[in-house]
């Protein structure tokens, strides 16, 4: 049964990117052709998704030879909320309930009261989760790499 929480490629692009790279420790930059095809991303959604990352001061390009791209900060100052933000993701705080405002304010919603707790847990959970915190955690020996 597919889940509740559907993450949006771009998303899991921007997240298991900035996850890999952290994960590098202090290397110089990292090909961008070689995290794509490692993470299984088309190279052309993982250039846009990367440009967008850049834009928001998440990561920083080299053109050349030993260029690619890096952490344009330290990994414990990169939350997952500011990856999330960056790659476009939506405010995790949306109207209560999932019928159209004009149907249903939330306030007396079944699911609205829910559906906001919820919502406010990621927030916090994401707001509080650094990249070098989930680097931790990150077992690279556990993905199949192309």
């Amino acid at each position: 049964m597919p889940g509740l929480l559907n993450i949006p490629e771009s998303m899991s692009i921007a997240i298991h990117t900035c996850l890999w790279i952290a994960d590098a420790g202090d290397r110089p930059f990292r090909p961008s052709p070689e995290i794509a095809k490692n993470l299984g991303f088309s190279y052309n959604h993982f250039a846009k998704v990367v440009q967008r990352l850049v834009h928001a001061g998440l990561l920083e390009t080299e053109r050349g030879p030993k260029g690619g791209i890096r952490l344009a900060r330290d990994p414990k100052s990169i939350t997952m909320l500011d990856v999330y933000e960056a790659a476009g993701g939506e405010p995790l705080r949306p109207h209560r309930c999932l019928l159209d405002p004009k149907i249903c304010a939330g306030r007396a919603c079944a699911l609205g009261r829910l559906i906001e707790s919820e919502n406010d847990r990621l927030h916090k959970t994401m707001k509080q989760t650094t990249l070098a915190g989930l680097a931790r955690s990150f077992d690279r020996s556990q993905l199949e790499l192309a």
